[in-house]
């Protein structure tokens, strides 16, 4: 009697189960997972510092394996096969997430004299946080902050764990001031503060957690008006919106500085930021999008003036919309128009996006075998 046939899959060359596990999605951190239980010598394939480069090259930008929601609570949106821990501090307020990290302010009780403003950077996978105390004056309620990875050069595919940044604004209406301050975890320090005339800055101005987005070596907020702020100087230039709408600050497909909003009740519109004739910058508006194409008809059968965006992946053509509160979140792929229900109700969310190959250590301890 012959014996068991062996899965002809199984007997593939090492090359070639590299080009399938390279195909494997980012998104799903469990196929990996799944495809390292099969063989020893795939989990070696896995374990490899070669093929973990070659897989984040091939997949380019980080995927969204979960968001951030307006608590600092982490909902992932994958399979992942840990949980993280909820921010443990009695009261909570996201403001960031980026380059594997998100960023909340933390605190214990409402803002009183004396009492100091603290922010806490954590990696909701590995469950790891850093608190530190701000420059924040503590007069000041509402400020807006943003966290990105330190590295020059870094294509930012798996950076999570080195040294980063963190930027923070706050604004004075009544001295139509905007100030900053930036922290390296390099030096451990905060840098002297730094401020700008804001003309357009009211007492009406939320800058509360107002989300910001990275192009090259600037960050970008909408604050009554966009707010760039140059990195290697922490110099702070003030240039309008392209519309009165709600919206979100984004990057388009070049790389460039894009702004996206809801328009007329359905319709999403696309700017960019383009050099005219003269050579003089300006917005342009690249496209508009009827969104009944893409949503499904009980994402839009209840109206709230809050419609609009709720969060942006950056660097991609992913965004979260959230028409109506009792609605939900939607995640919409603008390039490749696929749409996913990813939260009840909607609010504003902060996407986490990184390379996961959960596979990884325990590859590692299997290499000699």
């Amino acid at each position: 009697m012959d014996g068991p046939v062996e899965d002809p899959f199984l007997l593939l060359s090492p090359e070639l189960v590299e080009e399938v596990l390279l195909r494997l999605p980012p998104e799903e951190p469990a196929w990996l997972v799944r495809a390292s239980a099969v063989r020893k010598p795939w989990r070696r394939i896995l374990a490899n510092d070669g093929f973990r480069g070659r897989y984040r090259e091939f997949h380019g930008a980080p995927p969204v394996l979960g968001i951030v929601q307006e608590d600092a609570s982490f909902l992932p949106i994958s399979a992942l096969p840990a949980h993280p821990v909820r921010p443990r501090w009695a009261k909570v307020k996201a403001l960031d997430c980026r380059h594997g990290r998100y960023l909340f302010e933390s605190y214990s009780r409402y803002f009183g004299e004396g009492e100091p403003v603290y922010i806490t950077i954590a990696d909701p996978l590995t469950g790891h946080e850093l608190r530190l105390r701000t420059p924040v004056d503590d007069g000041v309620l509402w400020f807006s902050a943003a966290v990105l990875c330190a590295a020059q050069g870094c294509d930012h595919h798996g950076c999570q764990g080195g040294h980063f940044r963190v930027v923070i604004l706050t604004t004075n209406h009544q001295k139509k001031v905007t100030s900053g301050w930036m922290y390296s975890s390099e030096t451990r320090v905060w840098s002297d503060l730094t401020s700008a005339h804001h003309p357009n800055i009211t007492k009406y101005t939320f800058n509360r957690g107002s989300p910001s987005v990275l192009v090259g070596d600037a960050l970008y907020f909408d604050l009554d008006g966009i707010i760039e702020c140059q990195l290697g100087t922490l110099n702070l230039s003030m240039f309008e919106r392209p519309t009165d709408a709600k919206g979100r600050l984004m990057t388009v497909e070049d790389g460039g500085l894009g702004f996206a909003a809801v328009v007329d009740v359905t319709n999403l519109a696309i700017w960019s930021m383009q050099t005219g004739p003269e050579g003089a910058m300006g917005w342009g508006k690249l496209r508009v999008i009827d969104l009944t194409t893409l949503l499904p008809d009980t994402a839009l059968s209840i109206p709230a003036p809050e419609d609009g965006i709720s969060g942006i992946a950056e660097g991609t053509q992913i965004i979260f919309v959230s028409m109506c509160d009792r609605n939900g979140t939607y995640m919409v792929d603008l390039k490749s128009r696929r749409v996913r229900k990813v939260s009840d109700p909607g609010r504003k969310v902060f996407p986490y996006m990184r390379f996961y190959i959960p596979a990884m250590e325990a590859a590692s301890m299997g290499q000699g075998q």
